[in-house]
């Protein structure tokens, strides 16, 4: 007889799931082949344009490192 962890842990393997499925059937858009940051207008490899990419690795790593910066202000 499953107690109330194997439940929990039952429902949240569901969720996962189901969230991994609903990504899957998301459509790709295909990428720039070029950086959508004016200032910059660099290729983009064509496996990151294969996968949506719109800002060249660069410009990637500087726009998530500007959010966790931000991130970490607005906590409080």
């Amino acid at each position: 007889m499953p107690d109330a962890m194997d439940r929990v842990q039952q429902h949240a393997q569901d969720l996962t799931a189901d969230a991994l499925a609903e990504h899957a059937r998301r459509p790709v858009v295909a990428g720039r082949t070029h950086c959508g940051n004016l200032d910059c207008g660099e290729p983009i490899a064509p496996a990151r344009t294969a996968l949506g990419a719109q800002l060249c690795l660069d410009c990637q790593q500087a726009e998530e490192a500007a959010q966790v910066h931000q991130a970490a202000w607005r906590r409080r």
